[in-house]
C-alpha cells in the first residue's frame, strides 16, 4: 500500500533539487506548499526555496503560506526589491504600482489622514463610489519624470500614511498586482517590509516608466 506521506516526501525533494538550479513553474510552486501539508517539517526548506526563486509564480505560492514561517516575508521582500510583477491569467503582467484603496473611516485622526494623501499624491490619489460607500486610492507609478524621482520625493509621507491605513478596516495594499488586506495573515508591520522593497527598487528606476492603470 502506497505511504501517501513518503510520496510526498519524494516528490517534494525533487522539486527542491530543481527548484536549486531553474526556476520552477506556477503548477510546481503551488504544489511545494501544498506538500508541506503532508510534510510539514520541510517547510522551512520549501519557503526558502521559494525565497530563492524570485518570480511571480513564487510570490503567488508564499502568499498562500503563514507570515510567520522564517523566509516568506524575505522572500516577498525581495522579489517586490526586484521588481517581480503579476502575471495575468491572459498572461498579461500587471501594471508596476503601488496603491493603497481604503474606505471612510471614523475613527479619530481620519480627516487630517485623508487631508495629507491628497496633498502628497496629488493626480495620484481618487474618490470612488464602490456601491453606496465612497472609497480612495493613492498610487505610486509611472508617470512624468522617472519612477525614482516620484517615490523619493513621497517615500517618507508614503510609509507613515501606510502604516496608519492599514490598520484600517477594509485597507488593502497593492504592489505590482497583488494585493495585501488589513484583515488578512499579512499584517501592517509585515506590509511595512514589503512597501520598504518595493520603494527600495524604484529608488534604481531613473528611466521613464509608462503610466499604466
Amino acid at each position: 500500500m502506497t505511504d501517501p506521506r513518503a510520496e510526498a516526501m519524494q516528490t517534494l525533494e525533487g522539486l527542491l533539487v530543481r527548484a536549486g538550479r531553474e526556476a520552477l513553474d506556477a503548477h510546481a510552486c503551488a504544489r511545494m506548499v501544498e506538500l508541506t501539508g503532508l510534510v510539514p517539517g520541510w517547510i522551512k526548506r520549501v519557503a526558502h526555496a521559494l525565497s530563492a526563486q524570485r518570480s511571480a509564480a513564487a510570490v503567488d505560492a508564499l502568499r498562500r503560506m503563514q507570515p510567520g514561517v522564517p523566509g516568506v516575508v524575505e522572500g516577498l521582500y525581495q522579489a517586490f526589491a526586484h521588481g517581480i510583477v503579476r502575471t495575468r491569467a491572459d498572461g498579461s503582467h500587471a501594471p508596476v504600482m503601488l496603491s493603497l484603496d481604503f474606505r471612510r473611516s471614523r475613527s479619530k485622526g481620519f480627516e487630517d489622514l485623508l487631508e495629507r494623501a491628497q496633498a502628497v499624491f496629488g493626480d495620484g490619489f481618487e474618490a470612488l463610489m464602490v456601491g453606496k460607500k465612497l472609497h480612495y486610492r493613492v498610487a505610486l507609478f509611472g508617470g512624468r519624470g522617472t519612477l525614482a524621482g516620484r517615490a523619493a520625493a513621497i517615500a517618507n509621507d508614503l510609509t507613515w500614511l501606510h502604516a496608519k491605513l492599514a490598520r484600517l478596516k477594509g485597507t488593502r495594499l497593492w504592489l505590482n498586482g497583488w494585493s495585501f488586506e488589513s484583515s488578512g495573515a499579512f499584517k501592517a508591520p509585515v506590509q511595512a517590509h514589503l512597501v520598504g522593497g518595493w520603494l527600495s527598487w524604484a529608488a534604481t528606476q531613473t528611466h521613464t516608466i509608462s503610466a499604466a492603470r
